[in-house]
C-alpha cells in the first residue's frame, strides 16, 4: 500500500540535515509500528521518499513524503499513530492513499514557493533598504548570477550559472516579506539561499547573509497544459488536520 503524507518541519528542527531527517522519520514510523515495506537484497531500506530535501536552516510548512507498507493500514490510523511518535517540530498534517501506478513524487515536483523574511534588525530607517525596489530591480535583469557546486571534468568546483530562468515570480509584501516561486526538482532546481545571496550582492550588502528566515510553504507539479498545480494542497484529502 502506498501512502502520501504532508508534514511540517519547523522550529529548531530546521537545522537538522536531510539524512538525519530521514532517520528521524524512519525511527518514528518504527515506534508507531507502521508496517513499512523494505527493499530486497543484502542491505534493505524502507520504501520512503521525500519530494525535495529542504536546505539546512529552512523550515517547511507543507513538505511531502511517500511510504509503502506491507500491510493495509487506514489513513487515519497512520495519521494518529505517527503523530504520536514525532518529536516537537515535526507534525503530519494530512495522509492519503495513492495508486501504485502514479510516478514517484521526486519526479513530479517542478516548483516551490518560499516566504523569506528579509533582515531589518535595526529598523527600516537605520538600514535604509527598499527591499521592494531591490527585488523588482533584480527581476528586471536578464542575468542573475549564482555560484554553486558543480562538476567540471569530473571534479567538484564552484561554477557560476544564470538563475534568472529558474525564478518564476518574486515580490515583496509588507516591507520585507519576500515571496518567491521558483524551480524545484530533479531536473531544474534553485537553492533558495543562493537566490537570497544574489539579492544581497545586487545591493552590495553581503554582510546581511544568513540573517533572513526562510520558509518553504508549498510544492508544485506541472499539469499537461504546462501550468503549475500545488501538490501540497491537502484541503480535499480524506484525512487532514
Amino acid at each position: 500500500m502506498r501512502k502520501q503524507l504532508i508534514f511540517s518541519k519547523t522550529g529548531l528542527l530546521k537545522f537538522v540535515g536531510h539524512l538525519d531527517m530521514m532517520r528521524t522519520m524512519q525511527r518514528a514510523l518504527n515506534r508507531a509500528k507502521i508496517p513499512l515495506s523494505y527493499t530486497q537484497g543484502f542491505n534493505p531500506h524502507p520504501h520512503m521518499t521525500f519530494a525535495n530535501p529542504l536546505g539546512l536552516g529552512c523550515s517547511g510548512e507543507n513538505e511531502i513524503m511517500e511510504i509503502r507498507t506491507e500491510k493495509d493500514i487506514s489513513d487515519q490510523d497512520l495519521f494518529d499513530r505517527l503523530n504520536a511518535q514525532l518529536p516537537k517540530g515535526l507534525h503530519v498534517k494530512a495522509v492519503r492513499t495513492l495508486p501504485d501506478t502514479r510516478p514517484a513524487i521526486m519526479s513530479l515536483i517542478k516548483a516551490a514557493e518560499y516566504q523569506i523574511l528579509l533582515p531589518d534588525p535595526a529598523g527600516k530607517e537605520a538600514f535604509g533598504i527598499d527591499w521592494k525596489a531591490a527585488v523588482d530591480n533584480l527581476m528586471q535583469q536578464d542575468t542573475v548570477t549564482i555560484t554553486r557546486t558543480g562538476k567540471v571534468h569530473g571534479q567538484k568546483r564552484k561554477i557560476e550559472v544564470n538563475a534568472r530562468p529558474l525564478i518564476y515570480e518574486a515580490k515583496v509584501e509588507d516591507g520585507r516579506l519576500l515571496k518567491v516561486l521558483c524551480a524545484c526538482g530533479s531536473e531544474e532546481n534553485l537553492k533558495i539561499d543562493l537566490l537570497v545571496d544574489a539579492l544581497y550582492r545586487s545591493i552590495d550588502r553581503m554582510d546581511l547573509a544568513r540573517m533572513e528566515t526562510i520558509d518553504r510553504v508549498a510544492l508544485y507539479i506541472r499539469r499537461e497544459d504546462g501550468s503549475l498545480q500545488e501538490e501540497s494542497d491537502f484541503s480535499d484529502w480524506p484525512v487532514h488536520e
